[in-house]
């Protein structure tokens, strides 16, 4: 996208390419990713601003962003329901041709599946090298079956299903969500068929269920083991196949206006303003889990309106989410996610950057090494990212999609505008 201050004068909404979710998954991404590095080297994002005193700011504080980063987890949900519905949503509009099921899996595996098999089997063979299933400092390690099982769980993307693999698994926690998208997608044909025939009576089953859930698990002793089950996220999901069957019924009705798109852009930075203010409330609270589960149905409808009108903002706006940086960001984005918190901890495990005595750095306030550890954890994840989108993901996609496709004279799935992603899921 060139950088200009307004669009054309009643020029259409792109329903096909929508430019700024590129950037706006890249931003969740890495603000998911500072909160775990920040988790480890407790860096805090303060900057004292005395020049700046006459206006009454005497320091910018942003310590609020990574502690509560784990909610951007919430708009990676709301983005991929968003994103999946999105083809479906132009299908009634103007009739664009779908891919079939067995595209829609195939697809889904592609993306997925090789980054995450191989993630599965370099932390592996980690543990076993560091002996870390038998560590006295593991909790289950008197449990000989745990690794087998640890291994079986994720190979089936059920390890969030299981109490003890959900809590104390040594194969990268941060699975969980890849777990939850594919018993998601196992599901979706049938809930996008429903939602087109009947949108407003799925969206409120979705919802029901959702909610009908999250009051059961308010009342269990384990809440952070049912905080991040499916049922939980039904209401973001719906709520992201209601944002985009919104944004395609108001691209059919309007076209772009200097009106518009100032209206949109106050809109998207009111949003801003008021996700801080939820955030710093979060802070606040007693105990995390039950604000999010009460709260992440809010969150995501504040999550639709910040994505609908960042998609109608001017354009001098959007170039802050749609640009070649954040496109590329996204593109590595599933692979920063899988890694940065796995070399994170194993930095710090291994006294990198080394350390001696028994207490860590951080918790000494030894700002140095806190610093270094917070600059080689995100340059290794960003190492790692490219090297795993490059040489894993891409050229296995690849391969995937060659197995069994016949030549289809432009049916979605190859780059038509059905079949062209949106962002990166």
């Amino acid at each position: 996208m060139k950088f200009r201050l307004f669009d054309k004068e009643d020029s259409s909404i792109d329903i096909v390419h929508i430019d700024v979710l590129d950037g706006v998954r890249a931003f969740a991404v890495l603000i998911v990713v500072w909160f775990h590095i920040w988790q480890q080297c407790w860096i805090m994002p303060t900057l004292n601003t005395p020049e700046l005193s006459f206006l009454g700011i005497n320091n910018i504080d942003l310590d609020w962003l990574p502690r509560t980063g784990y909610m951007m987890v919430t708009m990676m949900i709301f983005l991929s329901g968003f994103c999946l519905y999105l083809p479906y949503a132009r299908h009634k509009l103007n009739g664009d041709p779908l891919p079939s099921t067995g595209l829609f899996f195939k697809k889904r595996v592609a993306r997925i599946v090789p980054s995450y098999l191989a993630s599965i089997i370099i932390v592996l063979v980690y543990n076993i090298v560091n002996c870390s299933y038998t560590d006295p400092g593991f909790q289950l390690h008197d449990d000989t079956s745990f690794m087998g099982v640890d291994i079986l769980t994720h190979l089936t993307f059920t390890f969030n299903l299981v109490p003890d693999t959900c809590n104390y698994s040594l194969l990268n926690n941060v699975l969980w969500t890849v777990a939850l998208e594919v018993q998601f997608y196992i599901i979706f044909p049938l809930i996008q068929k429903c939602f087109s025939k009947k949108p407003v009576i799925t969206y409120l089953t979705m919802n029901i269920i959702s909610y009908a859930f999250t009051q059961f698990a308010l009342g269990q002793d384990n809440i952070p083991y049912y905080l991040h089950q499916l049922p939980t996220y039904f209401s973001v999901y719906a709520n992201g196949f209601m944002g985009a069957m919104i944004l395609v019924g108001i691209s059919k009705e309007i076209k772009r206006t200097k009106f518009l798109g100032i209206a949109a852009t106050i809109t998207s930075i009111l949003c801003i303003l008021v996700y801080r203010l939820m955030m710093k409330t979060l802070i606040m609270q007693e105990d995390l889990n039950v604000w999010q589960l009460n709260n992440r149905f809010v969150v995501s409808i504040l999550f639709l309106v910040f994505v609908i009108s960042t998609a109608l903002s001017v354009s001098a706006y959007r170039f802050i989410f749609a640009n070649k940086v954040t496109v590329f960001l996204s593109t590595i984005s599933f692979n920063l996610y899988i890694w940065h918190q796995f070399l994170c901890l194993a930095f710090k495990t291994h006294r990198i950057p080394y350390y001696s005595g028994d207490q860590a750095p951080n918790e000494l306030g030894d700002q140095v090494w806190m610093w270094k550890l917070l600059i080689i954890s995100f340059a290794a994840a960003f190492g790692a990212a490219i090297a795993a989108t490059y040489l894993i993901e891409k050229p296995a996609s690849k391969l995937i999609m060659r197995i069994g496709n016949k030549k289809n004279n432009g049916a979605p799935g190859n780059k038509t505008a059905a079949g062209k992603n949106t962002v990166r899921k």
